[in-house]
């Protein structure tokens, strides 16, 4: 006699998955961490998205459905100039580059492009893709959010920013 025409056997291969997947999401409603407000004088931390680790063009930060966007355009004297874009409006940006992740550098402001506070932009001198990395602390509505990026996203189609 074949196992699978037994009816308990085959109850069990139809039950057995259906009580998992529910008591994952069972166990996830009841300890799961509850997403939450960022609230003022609180401090969060964005992550790197992958487009900054590779010669993309572009580099996104996020935490949550807070997200920064920034690019690189090339300037005279061997400059770059670094455009974050927000989807919130921003009181203020500050970016230091270091060499190493835990290397402290004084940080520049960034500049208001406009007024309604999403864009910003900042004169810099062109980094060393494969060392150089950034590190950004943006304030929205009193909360901090920081992170560290990787520079090379600045190289376009495999070629660096010339003067």
């Amino acid at each position: 006699m074949s196992m699978f025409k037994n009816k308990h056997v085959m109850m069990a291969v139809v039950v057995a998955p259906v009580l998992s997947l529910i008591g994952y999401f069972g166990i996830n409603a009841l300890v799961g961490e509850k997403p939450k407000a960022a609230s003022a004088g609180e401090s969060y931390q964005l992550v790197e998205k992958p487009n900054c680790r590779y010669s993309s063009g572009k580099c996104g930060l996020k935490n949550a459905d807070f997200e920064l966007s920034m690019t690189a355009e090339p300037r005279d004297g061997g400059q770059l100039q670094l455009l974050l874009i927000s989807e919130y409006p921003l009181d203020g940006v500050v970016i230091a580059l270091a060499e190493e992740e835990d290397e402290e550098q004084s940080p520049q402001d960034m500049r208001l492009v406009g007024s309604d506070g999403l864009t910003w932009a900042l004169d810099i001198e062109r980094p060393d893709p494969e060392r150089d990395r950034l590190h950004l602390v943006a304030s929205a509505s009193g909360a901090l959010y920081f992170g560290d990026v990787a520079t090379k996203f600045i190289i376009i189609e495999n070629t660096f920013f010339q003067d």
